[in-house]
C-alpha cells in the first residue's frame, strides 16, 4: 500500500469530531459544542461547527476556562456556574451559565483538550443532558485519536524522508519543493489537531552588494555558511530550508504563541554570533484561522518590517 492510499489520520479525526459536535448540538439543550487543544497555556478551539462563542481557532488562556477546573477534578456538568463554588470566580461565569465538559487523551497518555459544551442559559436539571453521553463520546474520540496519530505517524515517516531528500546543492537544506510537502503535512495536523506550529523567514543583508563587490562565489559562500549556522542551531522539532536566492524559511513545531520570538531569537543570535547581518521575522499558525501560507506571509511582512528599522538604524549611524 503506497502512503497516498494509508489511512489518513488527521482527515478521519476532524470527521469524528465533527460527527460528534453536530450530534451534540442536534440532542442536548447546551447549544455550542468544542473539541479544543490544550497546549502551550492555552486552550484552542479545533473543531466547532457553526458555533457564536467558540468559534474555530479562538484562543483562551487555559488557566482561565471552565473546562481547566474540570479537568482538574471539578464537576463535569454544571447547571448554573454562577451558583457553583468552582466555576463562579471564573472571567467568563455570569455570561456562561450551564457548562459541560469531559478530557480527550492523546496517544500518549496525556490532555489533548476536552469535549465540552456551554450555554448562556442554565439547565433546568441534571436530567436535561447525559452525562455518560458525553462521557462515552469523549471516550470514543480519545480512540480514535489515538488511531490517527499512529496511523500519522507511518505516513508522516514517509512523507517527512521525501522533504528531506529533496535538497539544496548550495546548503545542503530542505529546497522549495521539500518545503512544499512540509506545509502540505503542518497544515493536516493544524486543522485536524490544532498542533502548534510556527514560521520564521530570513532574508540575508547585503548579498547584493557582496555579489557586485567580491563576486557570486562570495555571495555562494556567505549562503552556505548561513545555510551551515541556521542548520546547527535547529532543534528536533525544527525544520529549515533556504526558499530561494538569499531566503531562508523554518517551520517549528510544539512552539507555544507566547514563546514565538524566544524560540526564534536563537537563529537570530546564531547567525549574528557568525557575523552575518539577516533580518527575521515570525508568526504563529492557528487553527481554521491561519495556515502555514498565511503565516508564511505575516512572518515574511515582519521580516520586511526588522530590514527597514535595521536600514533606518545603519542609516542614523552613519549620518
Amino acid at each position: 500500500m503506497s502512503t497516498r492510499e494509508q489511512v489518513d489520520g488527521a482527515d478521519t479525526f476532524s470527521t469524528s469530531a465533527d460527527q460528534v459536535i453536530a450530534y451534540l448540538k442536534a440532542h442536548t439543550p447546551i447549544p455550542e459544542w468544542s473539541v479544543s487543544r490544550v497546549a502551550g497555556g492555552e486552550q484552542v478551539h479545533v473543531h466547532t461547527g457553526d458555533n457564536e462563542l467558540m468559534r474555530v481557532g479562538r484562543r483562551v488562556p487555559w488557566d482561565d476556562t471552565f473546562c481547566i477546573r474540570m479537568s482538574s477534578g471539578a464537576d463535569r456538568i454544571v447547571l448554573d456556574t454562577t451558583e457553583h463554588p468552582s466555576y463562579s470566580d471564573l472571567p467568563d461565569a455570569g455570561f456562561v451559565r450551564a457548562y459541560a465538559g469531559t478530557p480527550i487523551t492523546d496517544d500518549d497518555g496525556r490532555t489533548f483538550g476536552t469535549l465540552c459544551g456551554i450555554g448562556t442559559e442554565p439547565l433546568s436539571g441534571f436530567d436535561e443532558i447525559d452525562a455518560d453521553l458525553i462521557e462515552l463520546m469523549a471516550g470514543l474520540l480519545s480512540s480514535q485519536l489515538k488511531l490517527a496519530r499512529i496511523a500519522d505517524r507511518a505516513r508522516r515517516t514517509a512523507d517527512l524522508a521525501r522533504a528531506l531528500a529533496q535538497t539544496d546543492a548550495l546548503t545542503g537544506l530542505t529546497n522549495r519543493r521539500g518545503w512544499d510537502l512540509l506545509i502540505e503535512d503542518a497544515d493536516r495536523r493544524i486543522t485536524a489537531y490544532g498542533d502548534p506550529v510556527a514560521i520564521a523567514v530570513i532574508d540575508l543583508d547585503g548579498l547584493k552588494a557582496l555579489n557586485d563587490l567580491e563576486g557570486h562565489a562570495a555571495g555562494d559562500e556567505l549562503i552556505r555558511h548561513a545555510g551551515e549556522v541556521l542548520s546547527t542551531a535547529a532543534r528536533a522539532g525544527d525544520r529549515v530550508a533556504r526558499y530561494g536566492g538569499d531566503e531562508f524559511a523554518i517551520l517549528s513545531n510544539n512552539v507555544a504563541v507566547k514563546d514565538l520570538i524566544a524560540h526564534f531569537a536563537r537563529f537570530s543570535e546564531a547567525l549574528a554570533d557568525a557575523g552575518i547581518a539577516a533580518s527575521l521575522g515570525c508568526a504563529p499558525t492557528s487553527a481554521g484561522v491561519v495556515d502555514v501560507a498565511g503565516a508564511f506571509e505575516l512572518a515574511d511582512a515582519d521580516m520586511y518590517a526588522a530590514k527597514q528599522t535595521r536600514r533606518a538604524r545603519l542609516a542614523g549611524e552613519v549620518g
